[in-house]
C-alpha cells in the first residue's frame, strides 16, 4: 500500500507543480495547509500500528506513516481532479474532441465538405492551397453551424494541418491509379485540436495520434459519401438529358436517317447508367451501415461508458486510464487498428482486417473518381445547351432565329462518348473489385467473431480461479465481438454475399 501511495501521489503531484496549480508562494505555507487539510501530520517517533479491515474483510495492518500518505494522496488527487474538471474543463474538451475530430457534428462537418470541395477545385494542385484558407473554411463552418453552440474555449483550439508527403495518413487509398499518384487537397487536409497543459496528462499525445487516426477514416468516408451525392446528381442530369433526346428522336421511323446508329447509342448509354446506379446504391449500403455503425454503436456507447468511468474517477490515474480504455476499444470496434500507428508494421491478423477495409473504400473511391471524369464534360455539355436554348429563346421572342446552324451541345452528340463499350466495361470490373473485397471483409469479420469469441466462459460470474484482469478483456472482446456481429449481420442481412 505505502509503495503504491507514494508513486501515485507524487506522480500527481507533479502535474500540479509542473503547471503552477498552487497560489501560494512559500513551502512552509504548502506545508500548512496540507496540515489543516489532513488533520495531523505524521510524527517519525511515534510509528505505531493499527487495524482496517480488507476489501475482503481480511484484517490489514497500516502504520500511521502508511495512513498518513494514503490520506494525502487521497487529498492530492482530490485537488488534481477538481483543477482538471473544474478550472480546465476536461469533460468539455474531450466532448470537443469528439464532436470535432470524431465528426460528432454532422451540420459542421456538411458545410465543411461543401466549403473545401469549392476551394480544392479552384486551386492547381496542392501547392496552391494555404493554410489561412483552410482555417478561414473552418471558421466559418463553426460559426454557421450548431458548432456555434460549444464553448469558445473549445472553438478556438480547433485548428488545420496539412500532412506532408511523408505521412501515413495521405496514403489511405490503395492502388488508386486514376490520378497517377497526384495527390488532391483532401489528401494532405486534417483536423487538429490544441491541447495544452495539464490536459496533456490525460490526452497526452499516443492519445492523439489515436485520435487522428479516427478522423482519417471517418473523414474519408464522409469524402467518399460525398462524391457518391455527386455521382448520383450527375447521373440525374444526364438521365433527364436523355430523356429529353428520346423523346426528340423517338423510333426509328421517326429519327433521322443516322436514327439506327444513335438509337444503338442511346440503349448502350442506358445500360450504362443503369449499371452505374445499381453499383452506387452496393456501395452507398455498405457506406451507410457503416458510418450508422461507428458512429452509433462505436462512438456513442464508448462515450456514454468513458463518461460514467469519468464520474466515478477517484485518482488521476482512473481518468488516465477511462480514456485510453475509451480509445482502444473505438480502435478495436471501428476496424482501424492501432497496429496502423507503427511505423514498422508486420504482417498478421491485426493488420490484415484494416487493411481490407481499406481495399473496400479504395475501390469505391475509384469508382467516384472514374464517375465523375466520365460524367464531367457531359454535365458540362448539358449546361452549355441549356444556356444556348435559353438564348435561343430571347432571340426567338425579338423576331429573330433561335438557331442559324447546327449545333452539337443542344443536339446532344458530345456526350455520345457514354456509349462507349469500354465504359461499360471499366464500370463491371470496378463493381467486381468492390464485391469480392466486401466479401473477404465480411468473411474475415466472421473469422475474428468466432475465433476470439469467448467460449464455455461465463462473463458474468467469473470464477474466483480467474484473475481480475483475463475476466476484463474477456468481457470487452465479448462486447467487441457482439458489435462487430451485429455490422455484420446489417451489411448482408440478406445473405447476398452468401456467408
Amino acid at each position: 500500500l505505502l509503495p503504491r501511495s507514494l508513486w501515485g501521489g507524487g506522480r500527481t503531484m507533479m502535474v500540479v507543480d509542473g503547471n503552477g496549480d498552487n497560489d501560494t508562494d512559500t513551502d512552509g505555507e504548502v506545508l500548512r495547509q496540507i496540515k489543516a487539510k489532513l488533520g495531523f501530520h505524521h510524527d517519525a517517533n511515534c510509528d505505531f500500528a493499527f487495524d482496517i479491515s480488507g476489501k475482503n474483510g481480511e484484517i490489514v495492518q497500516h502504520t500511521s506513516l502508511e495512513k498518513t500518505v494514503a490520506v494525502a494522496a487521497s487529498q492530492v488527487h482530490r485537488h488534481i481532479l477538481s483543477s482538471l474538471f473544474e478550472e480546465h474543463n476536461l469533460l468539455e474538451h474531450l466532448r470537443g474532441l469528439k464532436e470535432i475530430l470524431f465528426l460528432g457534428q454532422g451540420d459542421f462537418i456538411c458545410t465543411l465538405m461543401d466549403g473545401l470541395h469549392t476551394e480544392f477545385e479552384s486551386r492547381d494542385g496542392i501547392h496552391e492551397i494555404y493554410m489561412i484558407s483552410l482555417m478561414n473554411i473552418v471558421h466559418d463552418a463553426l460559426r454557421t453551424t450548431n458548432a456555434k453552440f460549444l464553448p469558445k474555449y473549445v472553438t478556438d483550439r480547433v485548428q488545420v494541418r496539412l500532412l506532408s508527403g511523408e505521412s501515413s495518413a495521405d496514403t489511405f487509398w490503395t492502388d488508386v491509379g486514376s490520378n497517377d499518384g497526384e495527390k488532391e487537397g483532401w489528401d494532405i487536409f486534417t483536423l487538429d485540436y490544441a491541447i495544452d497543459a495539464p490536459l496533456t496528462a490525460v490526452v497526452h499525445p499516443r492519445a492523439m495520434d489515436k485520435y487522428h487516426l479516427v478522423f482519417n477514416l471517418l473523414f474519408r468516408l464522409k469524402k467518399i459519401e460525398w462524391m457518391m451525392n455527386n455521382t448520383w446528381r450527375q447521373s440525374t442530369t444526364l438521365n433527364h438529358a436523355l430523356q429529353i433526346m428520346i423523346s426528340k428522336f423517338g423510333t426509328v421511323e421517326l429519327a433521322p436517317s443516322s436514327s439506327l446508329r444513335s438509337e444503338n447509342a442511346l440503349s448502350r448509354m442506358k445500360i450504362l447508367l443503369r449499371k452505374f446506379a445499381m453499383t452506387r446504391q452496393c456501395m452507398l449500403h455498405f457506406l451507410t451501415n457503416l458510418q450508422s455503425y461507428l458512429m452509433f454503436e462505436v462512438l456513442e456507447s464508448g462515450w456514454k461508458d468513458l463518461v460514467q468511468k469519468l464520474q466515478g474517477a477517484k485518482t488521476l490515474d482512473e481518468v488516465i486510464s477511462s480514456h485510453d480504455e475509451y480509445l482502444n476499444e473505438i480502435l478495436d470496434k471501428s476496424l482501424v487498428g492501432e497496429v496502423l500507428l507503427q511505423n514498422d508494421e508486420a504482417e498478421g491478423s491485426g493488420h490484415e482486417l484494416p487493411q481490407q477495409l481499406r481495399l473496400v473504400l479504395s475501390a469505391a473511391f475509384r469508382f467516384c473518381k472514374m464517375h465523375d471524369k466520365i460524367f464531367s464534360d457531359g454535365v458540362e455539355t448539358i449546361q452549355k445547351a441549356t444556356e444556348k436554348r435559353r438564348g435561343a429563346q430571347t432571340r426567338s421572342t425579338h423576331g429573330e432565329w433561335g438557331f442559324d446552324q447546327f449545333d452539337a451541345d443542344v443536339e446532344g452528340l458530345n456526350f455520345y462518348n457514354l456509349a462507349d463499350e469500354e465504359r461499360l466495361v471499366e464500370v463491371e470490373s470496378i463493381s467486381e473489385e468492390f464485391d469480392i473485397s466486401l466479401r473477404n471483409l465480411l468473411s474475415m469479420l466472421n473469422d475474428r467473431i468466432n475465433g476470439n469469441s469467448v467460449q464455455d466462459v461465463d462473463v458474468s460470474s467469473p470464477s474466483l480461479m480467474r484473475p481480475t484482469q483475463t475476466v476484463a478483456s474477456d468481457r470487452a472482446k465479448a462486447c467487441t465481438n457482439d458489435a462487430l456481429r451485429f455490422l455484420t449481420f446489417r451489411l448482408d442481412f440478406s445473405s447476398y454475399y452468401g456467408l
